[in-house]
């Protein structure tokens, strides 16, 4: 483990499993990052079987920026854990999120996401996403959305609790949060880890947070690419496993939200293709 007395401005996370080629893309887009402080990546891997953490470790070789490699077994992996787990190892006073897939789209993500953390009021930190370029207009248009809202909203905190406990919308905005493109404080993060939980680690800690009178961030500013362009089926089996979280950690039923956006998806899906 480093010392963390040879700490760092920032530490970026990512955990990692046969990430192939976009793996390699969220690589070159860190080492392009124009940051005039120090910082280190920490990449957390599931036994990999792809050539990916090889060619990883090829491309930090030929930067000037710390990369530290930590294997677990793939049995042992879990989303808040694990992530924890990379987080003791890091020296950062910041800590950033990312997933394999998830590529910053300018060379001043890491100074903007950094940046933010100047308001110590801040605990956390979400960006923006946007559609990787080779998946469907439709999948944009839904991003595009999501998001246009968050920015409503730019810093969230609990100002009135009444209104928090008695507004489902409202505690869903404030506590939404996204570790494929996330960033926390370490003081922060040492008093509230994150929850030991198979899915969702993000919006748990978020729920956290905000409850314990912290407040988080959305940056429009720092962007990555990251989209799913999933089946059917795969967007079946999500749905599901999102309806079993949020009804779990949060109590909320979205099964009628679900089935509106169901109806949603298939309009704008026929509208698409003509």
């Amino acid at each position: 483990m480093h010392s963390l007395l040879n700490k760092v401005k920032a530490s970026i996370i990512i955990p990692t499993l046969n990430g192939g080629n976009l793996l390699l893309k969220v690589c070159e887009a860190l080492i392009r990052q124009e940051f005039q402080d120090s910082w280190e990546v920490i990449i957390i891997d599931s036994q990999s079987s792809d050539n990916s953490i090889k060619q990883t470790i090829e491309h930090f070789n030929h930067s000037n920026i710390p990369l530290k490699l930590i294997t677990i077994n793939k049995k042992d992996f879990q989303h808040g854990r694990s992530r924890n787990q990379a987080i003791k190892e890091s020296r950062g006073d910041i800590i950033l999120l990312l997933t394999q897939d998830s590529v910053p789209v300018r060379d001043d993500w890491l100074s903007t996401m950094v940046k933010t953390f100047e308001d110590k009021s801040i605990a956390g930190i979400f960006g923006r996403h946007i559609a990787h370029e080779n998946h469907p207009k439709l999948i944009q248009r839904d991003l595009d959305l999501h998001f246009e809202r968050m920015n409503e909203l730019p810093v969230r905190k609990i100002n009135d609790w009444n209104e928090y406990e008695n507004n489902v919308s409202l505690r869903q905005t404030l506590h939404f949060f996204s570790n494929n493109n996330s960033g926390l404080r370490r003081s922060v993060w040492k008093e509230i880890p994150f929850p030991n939980v198979d899915f969702g680690e993000d919006q748990t800690w978020a729920k956290k947070v905000i409850e314990a009178g912290y407040s988080l961030a959305y940056e429009k500013d720092s962007v990555v690419y990251h989209s799913h362009n999933f089946t059917i089926k795969e967007w079946n089996v999500r749905c599901k496993t999102e309806l079993k979280f949020f009804k779990s950690y949060f109590n909320y039923d979205l099964k009628l939200s679900l089935k509106n956006a169901v109806k949603k998806i298939i309009t704008q899906s026929f509208r698409d293709f003509n």
